[in-house]
This record gives C-alpha cells, structure tokens and sequence, in this order.
C-alpha cells in the first residue's frame, strides 16, 4: 500500500508562480541580471525586480510577504533550479548536505546562527547559505523556501524546529547490525 504525501496549498501555488518566474528568467538575461543584481538589498535593484513579481502576486502576498518572494525569486536567478513537486526537502535537509568528514564546523555554526536570525536580518546569512550550497551543486526546494520563509516570524518558532530537526536527523543505519542495535534501542526506550 503507498500514501500518496499531499502537498499544501501555500508550496503547489509558490512552485506555480516560481515557475513562471523560471521561464521568464530563463528568457530574459536583462531580467537575471536584475534579479542578481537585487539580491544586494539596495532598494534601486530591488525596484527593478518588481515588474517580474508583483503582476503575479495577490494583494495579500505583495502586502505580507513581497521580500520573502522577491529573496526565493533572486536565488532562483542566482542558483536555477527545477521547482517540480518531486522535491520534498527542507532547506535544514539542503544545509546538511554541507556537511563533510572534513568540514571544520562552519556549515554547522551558519546553520545554527541562521536559525536564530530575525527575518529581517535573514537575508544576508540565507544568500551566503545558497551561494555555498551553488558552490557545492546542493539542491534547493524554492517552494518550500518560500512558504517556509513566509511563517518564519511564527511565535512557535515551527519552521526553525523544522529545519534543525532536518539538520541534525541522525543518518539511517546501512548495515543490518546497525538496524538490529537501532531496534533494540528503540524496545528498550
């Protein structure tokens, strides 16, 4: 028997408009650079941006949530990737991927420093994250950056839960002897 894991309403509609965005990138070298350009924060290159993303954005989105799109759609001209639904990760499950027998700890403190940012300060410690992640070809769910980026100031703090739960997850046994001392640990909890 398979289940069939739904997607919210929130991702399938940001993978909808991300798309668009895509191919408008994709066909517009003028708009890339743009994009590139905004990811600066200076206000001059983020107004140009805005003819891309606020005819495809509601009342609601642009009022709430116009620098969460604007961030995700700058990335998506930096580091392109594809927004099919088939991606499920987090962006805890991407910033993981960072992680190496010889890293020095940096991914982790990054990590750990972004998860305690304000989303008004997050803009600049995310892109240094995606640039890392281009650098390392680390794949990036877009849509569930966005919806995630927008429920960021949530009092319960969930996405950040999310994404350390992500992070730290403890890799799957390999091996059969690991799977039985994973089994017996769990019994005897």
């Amino acid at each position: 028997m398979t289940t069939a894991t739904s997607i919210s309403p929130a991702v399938k509609r940001a993978a909808d408009v991300l798309e668009r965005f895509k191919n408008t990138i994709h066909n517009d070298s003028g708009v890339k650079a743009n994009l590139k350009r905004a990811l600066t924060g200076e206000p001059r290159h983020r107004r140009a941006v805005y003819s891309l993303i606020l005819r495809d954005l509601s009342e609601t989105e642009e009022k709430y949530n116009l620098d969460q799109w604007l961030l995700v759609t700058c990335f998506l001209a930096y580091y392109p990737q594809d927004i099919g639904m088939e991606n499920k990760l987090t962006f805890g499950n991407s910033a993981r991927q960072l992680i190496t027998d010889n890293s020095s700890g940096g991914p982790e403190r990054r990590f750990r420093a972004l998860l305690d940012t304000s989303l008004e300060d997050l803009p600049s410690p995310l892109t240094a994250m995606v640039r890392l992640m281009k650098s390392k070809n680390i794949s990036i769910n877009y849509p569930q950056l966005l919806v995630d980026l927008c429920r960021w100031d949530h009092p319960d703090q969930y996405i950040q839960d999310k994404w350390a739960r992500a992070f730290w997850k403890a890799p799957s046994p390999t091996t059969e002897t690991e799977k039985e001392v994973s089994n017996d640990l769990a019994e005897n909890e």
